[in-house]
């Protein structure tokens, strides 16, 4: 039967159909339910955080229906690159775009039969010559990435994006898939709304990515902040955002002078430089890249270890798709964010270029939470995901650097009584600059002239920086003690707590960090004597073909290489993200280093990936019988899975890296097995004396809740394990 061309999907093996054209053992999660969206010709609208595997969302029912499917993308770097990797697979893959001359996109639009997916910009649509070219051949559908581009309410409007609608019209038979990585409710209503898609199957995951760090500090020497963050990641791959072209250049020209491999990128340089700046980086060429927010929408390159912004992105939506864009493949990855409240006079002086007063209002109020986002002082996890309607339940993540950091309330009411006397003798007629100004004993133009060195609180507050006086401004700003006006030269105003702080009758109480804590490192044993030694033979093989590394094969591949030491064909194809081609191109140039370590270091090779295989295999004949309890099909599917590689003896560590879950989804598939009767010693996450303990108080004080348990343990119990022993619990009860 021939794959490309059959209409009988309902038939086909989903997961069998993703190893053999794409290498990878399983879907992540939504995946599977979108392609059958598709595959059934429903109209779909997937809302998926960057590094969830949207392509596959659109590449794999290509390659299962019959006809042509044309992506709609908005970058020529994006086309390329998602071209090169497909037909690297020996996936049938085109794109017409402007670098292409006139024969070469005649040769296409001549053999479209020949492809299976066709990239495009929107605009050529305009061309009425190719809209007839698509008329005469079979549609399968139309891919619309970056989706948030249709939507004036999005961060990156293209006008050109709006024309999409009449796609439905001229063919009606065409299902669309429009997919984005940040949506707000408006904006995924205004998707469906111009796309004019009827009653869409429409995806919303998680935005949550567990191996994101989040750091927001204020501006300081921002060379040496930036300089000390990047020392932190010797020899990594990493973003650099810049707000203006001009401190772009800056950047760049530091940075190479201090010896770093770097390239920049901005809409000043001609698109030669542009393109060639972006292929160094890709391909490894240059380690770090300086940029404006021009760069990034499309790049696909997984490893990418830390991003940075030199100043406050306009909005969260922008911010949260720039910081996406780091550790793609799963693996951590740090964003540190750099801002002043010059970032937010900035912004707020461009909205006079707005003509449009609904436009104006949703822009400003967009930079104003990206802003307070900045001051918070509580999660940034949570507050993130708040913005995007997701309630992040736990008040710790973990994960960003108000989390991570030890701080204590400290009694400010001084500090707050000091600045809030300031901006009463300014008549509070003046922003943060002068107060500061004259709270230090400036002797600058502006306070002298103006009389302020004669106020009673001139130089009153010598002593601190300008960096921490305009900290302790813009907290007694968010704590609603003072207020800034509107307009282009907003001031500081008093609000109706001020005068009860003055007074004494309130205090003020300001959360300081006291202690900096580094995230905890992603703990995956692994042979990196091993990993360099295929890292080389990558590196090699990536060179000869002219592609970037990561297209031959990504990290966690190689990590899995080093982890297992595969050294037949059937342990090789058990791997992620190894598929027949993979294996019929490199499989067995890996296999002879792995081959050769092994003898040279004493390995016992055990191929135990391809005994796993098998084990599943025979779990899933054994358990097929089982009740879904209620998690529905991929729900029970996925923690089988997980099941599975738990009876193998892995550990925590390893099942939460091989299958891309955070610990906490990895443990809920345990817990969930257990309460659907699978017997399950769970003695290797839980040392027996710890069960019996937890045991014990459960006797006394009841399982209905894991905080009351969790108060009378010692610190060294985690939530995670008491889950666990509460599920063995229930199930018996």
């Amino acid at each position: 039967m021939n794959t490309h061309e059959t209409s009988n999907v309902a038939s086909l093996e989903l997961e069998d159909q993703l190893k053999a054209f794409f290498g990878y053992n399983a879907f992540r999660e939504h995946q599977r339910d979108i392609v059958r969206a598709v595959m059934n010709r429903q109209d779909v609208v997937a809302i998926l955080p960057t590094g969830a595997g949207k392509s596959i969302c659109y590449q794999l029912p290509a390659m299962l229906m019959p006809g042509l499917a044309i992506v709609v993308s908005p970058l020529i770097s994006l086309m390329q690159d998602q071209v090169l990797s497909l037909t690297k697979n020996g996936i049938p893959a085109a794109f017409l775009n402007s670098s292409l001359h006139f024969s070469d996109i005649r040769s296409v639009l001549n053999n479209l039969s020949d492809y299976k997916l066709l990239y495009i910009a929107p605009e050529r649509f305009a061309d009425q010559n190719f809209v007839q070219s698509l008329k005469s051949t079979t549609v399968s559908f139309f891919a619309i990435d970056e989706a948030h581009c249709i939507s004036q309410w999005g961060h990156a409007f293209r006008p050109e994006y709006r024309q999409l609608s009449f796609l439905k019209t001229t063919f009606p038979n065409s299902p669309i898939i429009a997919l984005t990585a940040t949506a707000t409710k408006d904006v995924e209503k205004d998707i469906t709304a111009q796309l004019a898609m009827i009653n869409p199957y429409t995806i919303r995951a998680s935005f949550d990515r567990p191996n994101l760090t989040f750091s927001i500090h204020t501006k300081g020497d921002t060379s040496a902040q930036l300089r000390r963050f990047i020392d932190k990641h010797p020899d990594q791959s990493g973003i650099i955002y810049a707000a203006t072209r001009k401190t772009v250049d800056e950047t760049h020209s530091e940075l190479s002078a201090q010896g770093f491999s770097v390239g920049k990128y901005h809409a000043g340089l001609s698109e030669v430089e542009r393109s060639d700046g972006q292929h160094r980086f890709v391909h490894d060429q240059c380690r770090l890249m300086v940029a404006t927010v021009a760069f990034g929408m499309g790049i696909h390159k997984p490893d990418i270890r830390f991003i940075v912004h030199m100043d406050m992105p306009r909005s969260i939506e922008q911010y949260y798709q720039e910081v996406g864009r780091g550790g793609r493949d799963g693996l951590p990855a740090d964003c540190l964010m750099l801002y002043s409240g010059q970032d937010l006079r900035i912004y707020q002086s461009f909205l006079s270029e707005i003509v449009e007063e609904e436009l104006k209002r949703n822009i400003k109020d967009k930079t104003n939470k990206m802003y307070k986002l900045c001051c918070t002082m509580s999660c940034r996890r949570k507050e993130l995901l708040h913005y995007f309607d997701e309630n992040y339940r736990s008040s710790n993540c973990g994960g960003c650097d108000n989390c991570l950091d030890n701080t204590e309330l400290i009694d400010e009411t001084v500090v707050a009584q000091k600045i809030l006397s300031c901006v009463h003798r300014l008549g509070q007629r003046f922003g943060a600059k002068q107060v500061i100004d004259v709270l230090k004993g400036s002797k600058a133009k502006n306070v002298v002239e103006k009389g302020h060195d004669q106020l009673s609180t001139y130089g009153l507050m010598s002593e601190y920086s300008e960096t921490s006086l305009r900290h302790y401004i813009e907290m007694l700003v968010e704590l609603e003690f003072l207020a800034r006006s509107e307009g282009d030269y907003p001031v500081l105003q008093w609000t109706n707590k001020s005068s009860l702080v003055t007074s004494g009758q309130e205090k003020v109480f300001l959360r300081q960090k006291i202690q900096h804590n580094a995230p905890k490192a992603l703990a995956v044993e692994y042979d990196r004597e091993l990993f360099t030694e295929l890292s080389t033979l990558r590196h090699h093989w990536a060179e000869k073909t002219n592609v970037p590394a990561f297209v031959i094969f990504g990290d966690r591949t190689l990590i899995e290489m080093a982890t297992s030491y595969p050294t037949t064909r059937a342990a090789f194809l058990a791997m992620n993200g190894a598929g027949p081609v993979k294996w019929e191109k490199y499989g067995q140039q890996f296999l002879d280093v792995i081959i050769e370590y092994c003898e040279k270091k004493g390995i016992v090779i055990t191929n135990r990936l391809e005994k796993a295989g098998k084990a599943g295999k025979a779990y899933a004949m054994t358990s097929s019988s089982t009740s879904d309890g209620g998690l529905g099909r991929d729900r029970l599917r996925s923690a089988k899975e997980t099941l599975r590689l738990f009876s193998e003896g892995r550990s925590l560590e390893e099942i939460c890296h091989i299958r891309n879950l955070t610990p906490v989804t990895t443990i809920d598939h345990l817990c969930e097995m257990i309460a659907l009767g699978i017997n399950i010693d769970i003695t290797p996450f839980v040392a027996i004396e710890k069960q019996e303990a937890i045991n014990n108080v459960i006797a006394v004080i009841g399982s209905e809740k894991l905080k009351p348990i969790k108060l009378m343990l010692s610190d060294d119990y985690t939530y995670l394990e008491i889950r666990l022993v509460v599920a063995i619990q229930r199930k018996g009860t």
